[in-house]
């Protein structure tokens, strides 16, 4: 059968031979420990499907360390945001398509994070970076240029001119988020948001602030709480928020693991979601879909971003100008039941709060 030049994947070369993928990525870049029998098994597959390892992967072996890496910043709460996870294993998936590694750390402050890097350049630990929860001024892209040291950001910063980066829309998607959630009736919205050093968490408060300004809502300072990304946060911002003279009927929230802690405190108090309170997050998670109610997001897939950004690295280390390599993409909106129309108004939400604040506390369970 004659087969189209490149169509063929190192999966299907280990489904030929009844071996493992990375069993067969290990013959192609010479490892020893494969018995003989099977390389020339796995050789002759190769040559008998016309698999052709990409340029990537040829080229390797050539001063390559077949490792990628990533350093995880634990501020802000983003130790506790199951987004990373998913993203990490979206480049992990990425990385065993061409037999490559990935190493994860962590780095609890920027000098931390910048110390770290500076190690593992200096002992040639990776062959590239990828920078996730990007600064609006980011010292890890600047110490990253300075160095010339391929990396991809997930995310942009202030000027984000010089470098690959993949993004998602944010300002859109939360003013659309306001549009939305004002359809509905909703006139009172509220944001819990993360640090504004985040770049992310940023651009979705200039979203969120840019829907009202759209639907000519007055801008209220109350109605936004910033908090850690965590489901703590979420906890804590829907608190604050919701202790208001005159709380929001809905709350938007920067990510799931926010939205997931608002989820918490409304069931501790027993408001419903959905009806007493809308709750709409951003992640697009798999646990969201889960939740009592399901919950509401701006999905972005974490995993398939990990893996566009995986390849985008690998297209820098073969050459591919990082400035060729930028893309924005939309987040799309996934509606459950946790957002709906406005069963009271603010006032009467305020009652009903502080009636059970003062009277029905559920559970002592807080978020997170």
């Amino acid at each position: 059968m004659q087969r189209i030049p490149g169509s063929v994947t190192i999966d299907d070369v280990a489904r030929h031979v009844g071996v493992a993928k990375g069993t067969v990525s290990r013959v192609l870049n010479n490892y020893t420990d494969i018995s003989d029998a099977t390389r020339k098994r796995i050789l002759q597959a190769v040559k008998e499907l016309g698999y052709q390892p990409s340029a990537t992967a040829r080229n390797l072996k050539r001063g390559r360390q077949d490792t990628l890496g990533i350093v995880i910043p634990v501020g802000h709460g983003s130790g506790a945001d199951p987004f990373l996870a998913e993203f990490i294993d979206g480049i992990a998936r990425a990385l065993d398509e061409l037999g490559l590694d990935l190493l994860v750390t962590t780095a609890h402050s920027r000098e931390h994070m910048i110390e770290t890097l500076h190690r593992l350049v200096a002992r040639r630990k990776v062959d590239g970076f990828i920078i996730t929860r990007t600064e609006v001024n980011d010292p890890r892209i600047a110490f990253l240029s300075e160095k010339e040291f391929p990396f991809v950001a997930h995310g942009r910063t202030s000027d984000p001119s010089g470098y690959a980066w993949f993004d998602i829309d944010n300002e859109a998607a939360f003013a659309d988020g306001v549009r939305h959630l004002y359809s509905l009736g909703h006139e009172r919205i509220g944001f819990i948001g993360g640090s504004l050093e985040l770049n992310f968490a940023l651009q979705r408060l200039h979203g969120y602030r840019q829907g009202l300004e759209a639907l000519g809502v007055r801008h209220d300072p109350d109605l936004e709480s910033l908090q850690d990304v965590s489901e703590k946060g979420g906890f804590a911002g829907a608190e604050a928020l919701l202790s208001l003279d005159k709380p929001p009927t809905a709350l938007l929230c920067v990510t799931d693991a926010l939205a997931i802690g608002v989820v918490q405190f409304c069931r501790k108090y027993g408001l419903k979601i959905g009806s007493d309170v809308t709750v709409i997050g951003y992640d697009g998670l798999p646990v969201g879909e889960y939740l009592d109610p399901p919950l509401t997001t701006f999905s972005q897939s974490a995993q398939d971003a990990g893996g566009r950004v995986a390849r985008k690295l690998i297209d820098v280390l073969d050459g591919t100008d990082p400035k060729s390599l930028q893309a924005l993409a939309k987040a799309v909106l996934i509606r459950r039941a946790s957002d709906g129309a406005p069963s009271m108004t603010p006032d009467e939400l305020s009652k009903l709060f502080r009636d059970r604040l003062n009277h029905q506390p559920h559970s002592d369970t807080k978020g997170e």
